[in-house]
């Protein structure tokens, strides 16, 4: 083979002409990850899984033997004693609304959090173009980015939709008075919606409303008093926004029976659980949570002992 110009440069060396490889620039370290982005097509619907981020979980939360749970956290090759969990929310598009399931925790908790409305960007939406947020519930990580980091409203032209019991617990001065420790979460749901009641822009709803055809509230309650699911569904297809049923998919499913110090009623929370995973196993239903690993899309079946959660496998870039 003939070395040309062409193959390579030279380089003039004692007056002779060396060939030299071309040099070319390295890339620099990225340091961050891509906008954390999923979208699900649901019949005519579509769903955008929207991370506000992530938090260490302590594994000590959690109910039940804390030996067999550090082995099953390790088997699953996670920390035994704070497993990194996602924090996932939801934007439904039924291409006359955009209705955003959950906010995120904005700038309350982990400093790996308060990623929602920077993702949200990276869709192309502006929280201006949000015309309702539904609240699973009204713990911290799901009420608390309704407002910005200087507590505005973050959603100017939605309203709030919210079970009717879940507001009145936390709104409640007579619970609120025998919180003791919990006093924190009940200021941050307070405080996080309060704008939008003054503004006449907060709605309570009961089992079974609906936020637009296709977008359905059903109730399960234990984690908290109002609890609520989301079903989505459109021409045959279903997916359901099952919230904070589970917040560990590597102990939960196996072990149902694993409550976490956050449940309100533990029992209940229990027991929804089991019936969610029912009635999701039977129905061959896809299921998104709220605390399962980005993008917590994945299906359940049942086995002699408990459960098995199946991720959705990636789709490629065709909904």
């Amino acid at each position: 083979m003939n070395i040309t110009r062409r193959c390579f440069g030279f380089l003039a060396v004692g007056g002779l002409m060396v060939p030299t490889l071309p040099v070319f620039a390295k890339a620099p370290f990225a340091g961050a990850q891509a906008a954390s982005l999923h979208r699900r097509k649901v019949g005519s619907l579509e769903v955008t899984v929207v991370s506000d981020g992530w938090l260490p979980l302590e594994t000590k939360l959690f109910t039940g033997d804390a030996g067999s749970a550090a082995k099953t956290l390790e088997a699953n090759f996670l920390p035994a004693d704070k497993v990194p969990t996602s924090v996932n929310a939801w934007l439904v598009n039924t291409g006359d609304k955009l209705i955003l399931v959950d906010t995120g925790a904005a700038n309350v908790l982990a400093p790996t959090l308060g990623q929602l409305v920077k993702n949200l960007a990276a869709t192309g939406v502006d929280p201006g173009a949000v015309d309702m947020v539904v609240l699973t519930h009204m713990h911290p990580d799901h009420v608390a980015g309704l407002l910005t980091a200087d507590k505005k409203i973050a959603f100017p032209n939605a309203t709030v939709h919210v079970n009717e019991a879940e507001y009145g617990f936390w709104t409640s001065a007579e619970i609120y008075a025998k919180a003791g420790d919990s006093q924190p979460f009940f200021d941050i749901a307070r405080n996080s919606t309060l704008p939008y009641m003054d503004a006449g822009r907060l709605v309570q709803f009961k089992d079974g409303a609906g936020f637009a055809p296709g977008v359905t509230a059903i109730a399960a309650t234990g984690h908290t008093a109002g609890h609520t699911m989301v079903r989505v569904a459109s021409g045959g297809d279903a997916l359901l926004l099952v919230g904070d049923i589970v917040h560990s998919a590597a102990l939960q499913f196996a072990e149902p029976d694993r409550a976490i110090a956050f449940d309100t009623d533990q029992t209940a929370a229990i027991a929804s659980r089991k019936r969610v995973f029912d009635m999701a196993a039977a129905e061959r239903l896809t299921i998104a949570g709220a605390h399962l690993p980005f993008p917590g899309l994945g299906h359940v079946a049942k086995t002699q002992a408990g459960y098995v959660y199946t991720p959705v496998e990636w789709a490629g870039a065709n909904l």
